[in-house]
């Protein structure tokens, strides 16, 4: 996800959202980090999870009001 800065791909796969935020990170900094990661994608974005976090959740909320 670091490297992802200034860069757009058509598709963009974000594995094991339920893992983050890093336990040895800021969570700030984690939600910046994903957050530059998402917006990397131009047309689709996969976020998969398997277990559940703080941003799973969040993120599952934010969707459940989209649609």
């Amino acid at each position: 996800m670091h490297a992802s800065k200034g860069l757009e791909f058509p598709v963009v796969f974000i594995p094991g959202l339920g893992y983050l935020p890093n336990r040895y990170n800021d969570e700030a900094d984690e939600a910046r980090l994903l957050y530059v990661a998402m917006t990397r994608a131009i047309e689709v974005l996969v976020l998969s999870c398997d277990r559940k976090s703080v941003f799973a959740e969040r993120l599952d909320g934010a969707l459940g009001k989209v649609g």
